[in-house]
């Protein structure tokens, strides 16, 4: 008897082994031209494998930035900081001043003072292109903003269509001097597939200001203020 229900019960455990091996092939091949909403883990690595999300460059071991909603991007190279005491203010119909922010050039490795209260835009190493049914949003790693960090104010979505450098805005919030690194992990992006792709192209669209560049361009607001 003892035998018996030995053997049930294995034939049980194995039974619900099965049913969970089933149920897990099933999620991981649903159909990704009939899905919605933001993208897992195992769609961001095949979408990225066939190219319908375009990162470049991709590092050999490219798959241990995936986390389970997001994909890692690093800091890049060129970062843009205002000059201290050039002007009093920024007239947001004039815009920038050609000479109201410096340059930045790093090489990998290199480090980068951010200090309390300074204010730089940078992009990413990963130049990113969406497809016109994927939107992309950028999230600041929560290490970095445990320290005051910000990596981006508030330009976080980027639309379908869109190709570029993925523009970072950094800010320091916290009491001391952050030192950041080229080429270090600096923000994640999610994906969300949309229920049908967008009419309307990037390329000429409102939202088309920025896209293109591989390295950070300054604000262009006064072509986007109506002035009277």
């Amino acid at each position: 008897m003892k035998k018996s229900k030995t053997r049930k019960v294995l034939r049980v455990s194995a039974s619900k082994s099965k049913r969970f091996k089933l149920l897990n092939k099933k999620r991981t091949s649903v159909d990704s031209n009939n899905i919605s909403g933001i993208l897992p883990d195992w769609l961001i690595e095949k979408y990225i494998e066939k190219g319908f999300i375009k990162i470049a460059p991709l590092s050999k071991d490219w798959k241990k930035n995936i986390d389970q909603v997001s994909v890692d991007f690093h800091l890049g190279n060129n970062i843009k900081l205002f000059k201290a005491g050039t002007y009093r203010f920024v007239d947001t119909r004039r815009g920038l001043p050609a000479d109201a922010m410096e340059e930045v050039n790093l090489s990998e490795g290199d480090p980068f003072i951010l200090e309390p209260g300074a204010f730089a835009i940078a992009s990413t190493l990963e130049v990113l292109r969406l497809p016109a049914d994927i939107l992309g949003r950028l999230e600041g790693k929560s290490s970095l903003a445990r320290l005051g960090i910000l990596v981006h104010s508030t330009a976080a979505r980027f639309d379908p269509g869109w190709n570029g450098a993925p523009v970072l805005e950094l800010g320091n919030l916290g009491p001391k001097p952050a030192i950041l690194y080229c080429g270090m992990p600096i923000c994640a992006f999610t994906f969300e597939k949309l229920a049908s792709p967008v009419r309307m192209k990037y390329e000429g669209s409102r939202s088309d200001r920025y896209s293109g560049s591989k390295i950070p361009v300054a604000s262009k607001i006064e072509k986007y203020v109506k002035k009277r």
